[in-house]
């Protein structure tokens, strides 16, 4: 071969196959001090991306430091199983959160007084119904929210109650994690959770002794008993189940803690934190803006549970759906004051009147084709 010897001879697989069948195959050094490379048409599979593997390039580029061994593990392949924190949409949360004994409607006892939430939260409303005209508005929306942020907007707008204006000690926060809640064996190994709605009381609005409540470090919700989870027209309400499931085992525990801490106190009477801790009183829904499914939760001995108290047609029945919807964040709201005032807060609930129709569903009829937007 009349080659330049201080180059090496680029060869392809399909070259070195040509070359076989005649019987002149070139080794790695030919014999002549030409080193061969073959180069492979098939792409060598990556190695995952973890801190081990960049110790390992970093020592072949002769980079090699020491790293702290108490620093946080920035890829999941760097830690164990047991370590790992799985996100609410990661394929083994679901099997995780049952193990930590967050049980879904299937596996969960119904709650003592679970006949009576179902007569409250079904009941009808005496305030005006939207007109036909409005629900058929609806129906043409919802068919276009083509993403989860498009079901937000659309239920959010025709068939969710607004406490903005109504009560200014009352507020939601959108899609934000809720961080402060400690590790403890129910949410062992899970990310926090993140729902698309949570309602509650504004920290800064209780007594200053109550903010340990908070369940975010700024601008903080305190007491919540109710969230929301959606999913787009014909997505995975299973999965928003799962994650309500979540979201209902945190509340609750958070509800549970204050109770204990009240309980330590010793200035509460112990029959009224007793009565308080046996209700079932934190509430979610889910939603696909088809369907809306209310579900209650309550604990016992370390094993959280999850009751559905009413499904709806938002299409069908779309009026019995808002009632049921209304009805829920209405009494989930009447125990957040509830909860602040046993526990000395003295806040009296703004009443307020009824709205005889969705204001805000106007603005709603703007499509939501694959757009993000918020219409308040």
């Amino acid at each position: 071969m009349d080659v330049d010897r201080n180059v090496p001879l680029l060869v392809s697989e399909d070259q070195v196959s040509a070359m076989a069948s005649n019987g002149d195959v070139p080794s790695l050094d030919d014999g002549d001090g030409v080193s061969v490379l073959v180069v492979s048409h098939h792409k060598t599979p990556a190695d995952p991306l973890t801190r081990k593997n960049l110790a390992r390039l970093n020592a072949l580029n002769g980079c090699v430091k020491d790293h702290d061994t108490n620093s946080a593990y920035l890829f999941d392949d760097d830690i164990d199983d047991t370590m790992m924190k799985f996100s609410t949409t990661h394929s083994s949360f679901e099997r995780r959160a049952y193990q930590n004994g967050i049980l879904d409607p299937t596996a969960s006892p119904p709650a003592q007084d679970l006949s009576t939430i179902q007569n409250r939260l079904t009941q009808r409303r005496t305030s005006t119904q939207p007109s036909e005209n409005t629900n058929h508005q609806y129906g043409k929306v919802i068919t276009n929210a083509y993403n989860e942020m498009g079901t937000i907007t659309c239920v959010h707008s025709f068939m969710m109650k607004d406490y903005d204006l109504s009560d200014i000690r009352y507020g939601r926060a959108y899609c934000r994690a809720v961080t402060e809640t400690p590790s403890q064996d129910f949410n062992d190994g899970l990310s926090n959770p993140c729902p698309d709605i949570l309602e509650g009381l504004y920290t800064k609005a209780l007594p200053s002794y109550l903010h340990d409540n908070g369940l975010h470090k700024k601008k903080s919700l305190s007491f919540c008993h109710f969230a929301a989870e959606f999913k787009r027209v014909d997505g995975n309400l299973h999965q928003a189940t799962v994650q309500a499931a979540y979201d209902g085992a945190v509340l609750v525990n958070a509800r549970d803690r204050a109770l204990a801490e009240a309980r330590q106190d010793g200035t509460i009477a112990a029959a009224a934190i007793d009565k308080a801790a046996e209700e079932a009183a934190v509430f979610t829904c889910v939603t696909d803006g088809e369907v809306a499914e209310v579900y209650t939760h309550h604990s016992e001995g370390g094993q959280y549970y999850q009751n559905l108290v009413a499904c709806e047609s938002l299409l069908d029945y779309p009026n019995r759906g808002r009632e049921l919807i209304r009805n829920t964040q209405d009494y989930a709201r009447s125990k957040s004051y509830e909860l602040a005032n046993l526990l000395g807060a003295d806040l009296e609930e703004e009443e307020e009147e009824e709205e005889k129709a969705p204001l805000k569903a106007k603005k709603a009829v703007v499509e939501a084709k694959g757009r993000s937007f918020w219409p308040w």
